[in-house]
């Protein structure tokens, strides 16, 4: 071979070598140059074949969760579905029937969830860089109108989404997704996903365990489900029963009976549930079932209860799941409050609140006639706490809760100041104040106007929780307390998915143009 020859060869030799680290450099910065949001997202669908899903499904997944271990079904049919969860002794259940969701506690109770608008997630702006840690992925994050913010992790290869973070109650919640396998469409996804929020209570786990398309689903196993059972049972021939109870400074104190041994409860629709003092809980020597972390004013650990009997005067429950926590906020000296009675309680029966009078009836679910002049609150229950439209001064907030717990007139919540702190009139100097699981920082709020429903105020003084997840609410804008609701009768109709308000003597409460029940 000729030198000449040699120095073509080794020239092309070259040319090639130049070209494969061109082609190679230019193939990494394709994986570094960041898709759009949709782009990332369109990759996705294509390579995991999401579009291929069957029109009707069942699945079962092994769940751990809570310290407890169970089961998670779901049935599928086009657009509606049912979820049903079998954790330890507890049976609860949600879906999908004709657009309208739904969800069953742990007690039986059915509540169908009402469109909330102003919950409706809002995307402000969405990124996408390429990330090395917590995984090499395609990091596509999701900012929302709320505040809210949406990380999901993509595989770089394969477009799979292998992890995603939302922060919920001031903790990030991290989900893992692995084992990914390929069904009979060719439709790939993971067949196990765990995480947490760095509090090891609160892990869970699911694994799949059973995928099968099945043509033979049923309305029946897809419709709204009634109550699994009457909770709330009235004395055969009553349809009103007085509870045993006094109100003090608006809040309301309910005499409990459980093994023989009458206890202090706090009426507090505030709650989503009935809660009792884990203490009392095992001096009862009632099992604890599973364990995890909450956040209200402070943090704590809660697990589930099962009481095989309580009796609120002349009305019984049986079966009664409750859940515990430590109780530490302080009462009167005479009275000892050792839980909430929530959402599960209120739900079984309609009550009338007659704070001037100091009495609390409970009414048969059915049977409540209001009086001509109470307006109506149009509220939701979706997550067992009343929440409504309220305007405090010139700002409104349509995710106010209607808390008898809650020992002011009003509260707000990060979320709502933030919205309109133009409009809102505060004070600089900070307080603390006491709530389930610990202590809050708060500061008075000088706005005094208050409109409720049919009804304003023009002496209302408020607070501003100062913590950015006060309470464990992230989604609401605050609360409407008992220094409020005192000045009227409280009717919570929850059987009938509303609330009413009749103003007392001398209330200082003045009518709206609002509707007024007639």
């Amino acid at each position: 071979m000729s030198p000449a020859t040699l120095r073509r060869g080794g020239a092309a030799f070259a040319f090639a070598l130049a070209a494969s680290g061109f082609l190679a450099s230019a193939a990494r910065a394709a994986e570094d140059t960041p898709p759009t949001a949709d782009e990332l997202l369109q990759r996705s669908k294509i390579a995991t074949g999401t579009d291929r899903r069957p029109d009707n499904e069942s699945e079962t997944w092994s769940v751990r969760l809570a310290g407890l271990d169970g089961t998670f079904e779901i049935e599928r049919r086009g657009a509606d579905n049912v979820t049903t969860t079998e954790l330890g002794p507890f049976h609860t259940a949600r879906g999908t029937w004709h657009g309208q969701k739904w969800h069953q506690n742990e007690n039986g109770e059915t509540i169908v969830d009402r469109a909330e608008p102003s919950q409706v997630e809002k995307v402000l702006i969405q990124t996408v860089a390429r990330v090395h840690e917590p995984v090499e992925a395609w990091e596509l994050v999701t900012t929302y109108a709320s505040g809210h913010v949406l990380r999901a992790f993509y595989d770089p290869h394969t477009y799979e989404l292998v992890r995603s973070e939302r922060v919920s109650a001031g903790q990030t919640v991290h989900t893992s997704y692995d084992d990914f396998r390929a069904d009979a469409r060719g439709r790939i996804r993971a067949w196990h996903f765990f995480g947490g929020d760095e509090r090891p209570d609160n892990d869970f786990d699911y694994h799949l365990i059973r995928d099968d398309e099945d043509d033979a689903i049923a309305d029946a196993d897809l419709a709204i489900p009634h109550d699994r059972r009457v909770l709330v049972a009235f004395p055969e021939g009553s349809d009103t029963v007085r509870l045993p109870a006094r109100i003090v400074g608006g809040r309301i104190y309910v005499r409990v009976e459980i093994a023989g041994r009458g206890l202090d409860f706090l009426l507090d629709s505030g709650a989503g549930a009935i809660t009792i003092d884990d203490v009392v809980a095992r001096e009862l020597k009632l099992p604890i079932y599973g364990r995890s972390t909450q956040t209200v004013a402070g943090s704590f650990p809660t697990g589930r209860v099962v009481v095989p009997t309580v009796a609120i005067g002349a009305l019984t429950m049986h079966d009664v799941v409750m859940h515990t926590l430590p109780y530490s906020a302080p009462e009167m000296k005479s009275v000892r409050v050792v839980g909430l009675l929530g959402y599960d309680f209120l739900a079984g029966t309609s009550l009338r609140i007659d704070y001037a009078a100091g009495t609390i009836d409970a009414v048969r679910p059915g049977t409540l006639v209001a009086p001509p002049g109470a307006g109506v609150l149009d509220v939701r229950l979706n997550s067992g706490t009343p929440v409504a439209r309220a305007t405090i001064g010139t700002a409104t907030g349509d995710d106010f809760i209607i808390d008898t717990g809650a020992a002011f007139s009003y509260v707000i919540f990060q979320r709502f100041a933030r919205l309109h702190r133009d409009e809102l009139e505060s004070q600089n100097a900070s307080r603390v104040g006491s709530g389930v699981g610990g202590s809050f920082a708060y500061r008075p709020i000088d706005t005094t106007r208050v409109i409720l429903g049919a009804w304003s105020l023009d002496d209302a003084t408020g607070v501003e929780a100062l913590a950015p997840n006060a309470f464990g609410f992230d989604n609401e804008d605050g609360l409407i307390g008992s220094d409020i609701l005192k000045r009227f009768t409280v009717y919570l109709d929850y059987p009938n998915d509303r609330v009413l308000l009749e103003p007392s003597v001398h209330s200082g409460v003045e009518a709206t143009n609002a509707r007024i029940e007639r």
